[in-house]
């Protein structure tokens, strides 16, 4: 859907001719190509050639302008400069995130609305007078949602479709090309970023559309359109033989079909493009995030596990993971000092930051680094074990890892995702993998909706994404976002972060704001880890809000003390579900009871090591999860987060 100066007076004349009482208006030939764009975007119907009239949603969509007009909130559109974009895929988007964000308006997003007249005050007690969208942007985004796109792909379109990259994308690469690129905005096949349209991406349409292009036949001068789609899925209903001659020539023709009747890859991606255009229903934005120390885990567990197969008494404990950490020189780690120094600063106060990274210059080893800050009683070994113990915790809840009992030791091994992490580490280098970065190519997948442009800087500088779209190694973590189940994790300082995000109005500034200004690089960190979590949502505009399930995680936690390094671990939530497994629901209470006698079950079917089952109930039972003999309405909450991803991953989003 776009709307520019030329699309905006052909609006406002064609509601002109229909309140003189003419039907429809012949227009110059000269003039076809807005209206042709204002047809796909289904704000006017072409009633004959050359022959237009408005339909309902570009009726309501030219009363909302000439009123705005009238009321001095936009000016008129003669006025504006030739290229000006009323509305187009960013200024729904920043409507889209504020409507989001109980209605308020992000500072990246705040001049580009006010100068569309989308913007006004609201005052409230509590919060003051902040800037939320108008009526006219809730009329806007009314005509967005209920105008439906057309699809029409002419042979000329289909050699620029070809031609233009996947996304994201700057949008330089977005060829000039006669209308070819408004006209896809139209149909809503690519999008732009926000705020300053820096970056572009075709949508979750336009890239199932794109890749059909790769394999339909140009024999025709529409490729692709309406028709076409009902015609092909009315063979997949009703057969082959069932079509009459001109169809199954022109379905073969497209290279949809064989001539034998059978569906060729052009047919099944314009199937797949005829079921989102109809349904609308579009991926939602999952995301994945690991940190260096996750990656350089993964590797450990790699090399001791092809040590085991020469010694079969060593065995991949966290016990093991830290000696084979210990023992390799500091020089191999240079690119993981920031993250040791992250844990030894929120434990000695960002004030020692100078003294800790001259430290880090005179250390030869990972143990002399930990040694030199935690002398006494050798609490060095248990700060490092935290640290490592954070990282397989995290692995374990994106299921890149898991840990099970082997000759009565906790062990730890590689997914299948895993070990596809691990073999992108080693092709492309040891690095992390932000939320932000994968977002930029996932986010995506929606119906008209581009990255923000520092997303996609990101993904850039991680080999995600090239100038082109995603890169092999961006794919994969895009891949894996939406095949791996997640398991709830959420350590001491994420909790904190959380806790201070509210429901709605919030963004980037404020969550850094509620802390001082030293650990603005652990808040980056901690929002990366929630968000692939599902826990909250950044916006495009850099708006923060909590998703349903960081609702449901804030209040089922609600009772652990900030003490907790991890007040929620995935070895925790093992233990919670073999104890519901083993107990009896007392639905009036919310709560489970567990007999004495059935703990013994409970270990076996939690897989858990005894003394590991016997310390997770320790703080389990800490954090208000379990009673003394029951399972809480705050642990059945945390079961219930674990269902609901389970029950997601039953649907495979390919």
């Amino acid at each position: 859907m776009l709307v520019r100066k030329e699309h905006a007076l052909a609006l406002l004349k064609l509601l002109e001719r229909e309140e003189e009482g003419q039907a429809f208006l012949d227009i110059d030939p000269i003039n076809e190509l807005e209206h042709i764009e204002l047809d796909m975007a289904n704000l006017v119907a072409l009633r004959s050639p050359l022959r237009y009239s408005l339909t309902y949603w570009g009726r309501l969509l030219a009363h909302t302008l000439r009123e705005m007009v009238e009321n001095g909130k936009l000016k008129p559109p003669q006025e504006w400069p030739e290229d000006w974009r009323w509305i187009g895929s960013e200024v729904l988007t920043a409507i889209e995130s504020a409507r989001r964000n109980g209605d308020k308006v992000s500072y990246l997003t705040e001049g580009m609305l006010e100068e569309r007249g989308f913007v006004e005050l609201r005052k409230e007690k509590k919060k003051g007078t902040f800037k939320v969208i108008n009526e006219y942007a809730e009329r806007v985004w009314e005509v967005y949602r209920g105008a439906h796109p057309k699809l029409v792909i002419s042979r000329e379109l289909y050699e620029y479709i070809r031609k233009v990259p996947e996304g994201p994308s700057p949008a330089k690469n977005l060829l000039k090309e006669k209308r070819f690129a408004e006209l896809l905005e139209s149909m809503r096949l690519i999008a732009l970023s926000v705020p300053h349209r820096e970056v572009f991406t075709f949508t979750g349409l336009g890239q199932v559309v794109k890749r059909a292009m790769d394999y339909i036949a140009p024999s025709r001068d529409v490729v692709l359109s309406e028709d076409l789609m009902v015609l092909l899925a009315r063979y997949m209903d009703e057969g082959w033989e069932n079509l009459n001659e001109a169809d199954r020539t022109l379905l073969a023709a497209l290279a949809y079909v064989s001539e034998d009747g059978e569906l060729l890859p052009a047919g099944e991606y314009v199937l797949e493009a005829y079921n989102l255009w109809k349904g609308r229903e579009f991926k939602p934005v999952k995301t994945l995030s690991i940190d260096l120390l996750d990656a350089e885990i993964l590797k450990t567990l790699d090399s001791l596990w092809k040590k085991h197969e020469q010694n079969p008494d060593l065995l991949p404990t966290v016990d093991e993971v830290i000696n084979e950490l210990f023992y390799r020189p500091i020089k191999q780690y240079k690119h993981l000092l920031s993250h040791y120094g992250r844990r030894i600063y929120q434990d000695l106060g960002y004030h020692k930051k100078k003294e800790i990274e001259k430290k880090f210059a005179e250390v030869k080893t990972v143990e002399e680094l930990f040694k030199s800050f935690y002398e006494r009683g050798g609490k060095w070994r248990d700060k490092m074990k935290e640290v490592v113990l954070q990282s397989l915790y995290s692995l374990e809840s994106f299921d890149l890892a898991y840990s099970s009992v082997e000759k009565d030791k906790e062990v730890y091994r590689l997914t299948e995702y895993g070990r596809k992490v691990l073999g992108d580490m080693y092709r492309r280098g040891f690095r992390d993998i932000p939320s932000e970065a994968v977002k930029s190519i996932t986010i995506s997948y929606g119906e008209f909706i581009a990255p923000n442009g520092k997303w996609y800087d990101e993904a850039l500088k991680r080999n995600l994404v090239s100038v082109a779209g995603p890169t092999e190694s961006g794919r994969l973590y895009a891949d894996l976002s939406y095949k791996i189940v997640r398991k709830p994790h959420v350590t001491k300082f994420e909790l904190q972060v959380l806790k201070s995000v509210p429901e709605q109005g919030f963004f980037l500034k404020d969550v850094y704001n509620q802390f001082d200004e030293i650990w603005h690089e652990e808040i980056a960190y901690a929002l990366n880890k929630l968000e692939a979590r599902g826990y909250l949502s950044l916006l495009p505009d850099e708006g923060v809000i909590l998703t349903d399930k960081g609702r449901k995680i804030k209040r089922a936690l609600a009772g652990a003390p900030d003490s907790m390094i991890n007040p929620l671990t995935p070895i925790t939530v093992r233990l919670l579900k073999a104890l519901a497994e083993v107990g009896t629901l007392y639905v009036k209470e919310r709560k489970i009871r567990i007999l004495p006698r059935n703990i013994k079950e409970a270990i076996k079917r939690s897989g858990l090591e005894p003394e590991v089952f016997r310390k997770a109930l320790i703080l389990a039972r800490a954090a208000g999860l379990v009673g003394q003999n029951t399972l809480t309405e705050a642990g059945l909450m945390i079961l219930q987060l674990l269902r609901e991803e389970e029950r997601e991953q039953e649907v495979r989003y390919e």
